[in-house]
């Protein structure tokens, strides 16, 4: 081939800018900075990528403090080029940065790292940490930001001012996953976010976390331990997920009837402050729910939820093992006490369960005496529900 027709051929330097800084943002900001040196028209295309993804890893990285001087050096030479997505993630580190680091901790500067990504506009924010140290976000003014849309934690101990979005207009989605610590957090406030999952988190085991979301439609909240959040009312909520973790600090161990009539029980009779009438601490945000699947674990106070749920249409519950026992062992105690209202919608309750046996009659039997039709489905493998809520706490309602 002669050179004439090889100068012919279509080269990546052909590709218009715009393509080229899609290649870009599928790698890491350490890879995209490399190839300045490509050519002149590379020496800034770096600069213009609209996802920022810095990542620190053992591999990479001869130590935190060379990756804490290159993020730095990164957002000073990049400028406040539009950003629409910024994804910063750490991978554990080796023993000797976390024990001889000191100043040069590289968790000192996320918060900072953070108000750049706002300042260019971000619209997708993340933050993974896989660390056994947890990153501290600390204490400070709010995030205001009119672009931002979605934002992901996790590893992440938070601190109160941090989780004030009443200044964020757009922000439609939050999740929190991995060991995030609300232990300071007070309350979590948003207007605008419509999905909210909150997956294996820490609460504090002294004062509920009051969750003020009004436009929610799908809720997840799934393998906290602490007090119980507090959750404002939810009128637009659609798909709703509760699953406590066994050691949650508003779980009673004295019944399965949801109070023991101990005073010093503080499962049962721990009160929250908070500024709403309800007095409810799960179910008065749940209420506005239209259709709910309920998966009922060993302490689960049904006449609480049929009680709370004035709007309720839809009911399945998946009996387990270990809800039939419960049934069948509280004997003369009585755990399922009438409620004094229930939804005018629901007419029939559905029930999965693997063997019909005397724990399933008597749940059949006292719905029935609340005059709701019971439809028992007999299966091998009982079903994993799409939309949900999972109650497996006493004393949530």
């Amino acid at each position: 081939m002669s050179p004439t027709a090889a100068s012919e051929e279509c080269g990546i330097d052909d590709l218009p800018d715009e393509l080229l800084q899609q290649i870009l943002s599928l790698l890491s900001a350490d890879e995209a900075v490399k190839t300045c040196i490509l050519s002149r028209r590379w020496r800034h295309l770096w600069k213009s990528t609209d996802v920022l993804r810095v990542a620190y890893s053992t591999d990479r990285w001869k130590s935190s403090e060379e990756f804490k001087k290159f993020v730095n050096h990164l957002v000073l030479f990049r400028g406040i080029s539009p950003l629409r997505e910024f994804d910063l993630e750490f991978n554990p580190r080796r023993y000797e940065d976390v024990v001889y680091d000191g100043d040069s901790d590289p968790y000192q500067c996320v918060m900072m790292w953070v108000m750049y990504a706002v300042m260019c506009r971000v619209q997708v924010l993340k933050i993974h940490n896989l660390d056994q140290t947890d990153i501290e976000v600390y204490k400070g003014m709010p995030i205001v930001s009119q672009h931002l849309t979605k934002i992901e934690l996790s590893g992440i101990e938070l601190k109160n001012c941090f989780l004030n979005f009443l200044s964020c207009p757009a922000l439609k989605e939050l999740y929190f996953t991995k060991n995030c610590c609300f232990d300071s957090v007070y309350e979590i406030l948003s207007r605008s976010i419509q999905c909210l999952h909150i997956f294996h988190c820490q609460f504090s085991e002294y004062h509920p976390t009051v969750i003020y979301a009004p436009s929610l439609i799908t809720f997840f909240l799934e393998g906290f331990c602490g007090r119980t959040p507090f959750l404002g009312k939810m009128p637009s909520l659609v798909e709703a997920s509760v699953r406590p973790h066994q050691d949650c600090d508003d779980s009673c161990s004295n019944t399965y009837s949801g109070n023991c009539e101990d005073e010093y029980c503080d499962g049962c009779h721990f009160r929250y402050e908070v500024s709403y009438d309800s007095e409810s601490v799960l179910l008065g945000g749940l209420t506005e729910a239209k259709n709910l699947k309920l998966i009922a674990g060993p302490k689960i106070a049904l006449a609480c939820i049929l009680e709370h749920s004035p709007v309720l249409r839809k009911l399945t519950l998946k009996i387990s093992k270990e809800a039939k026992s419960m049934v069948e062992t509280e004997g003369n105690d009585n755990p399922w006490l009438k409620p004094a209202v229930i939804s005018e919608h629901l007419k029939v309750v559905k029930v999965h369960c693997k063997e019909v046996d005397e724990g399933v009659y008597k749940i059949g039997k006292w719905l029935s005496t609340l005059d709701i039709k019971v439809l028992i489905k007999q299966r091998k493998q009982l079903p994993k529900f799409s939309a949900r809520v999972i109650l497996d706490s006493n004393t949530i309602c």
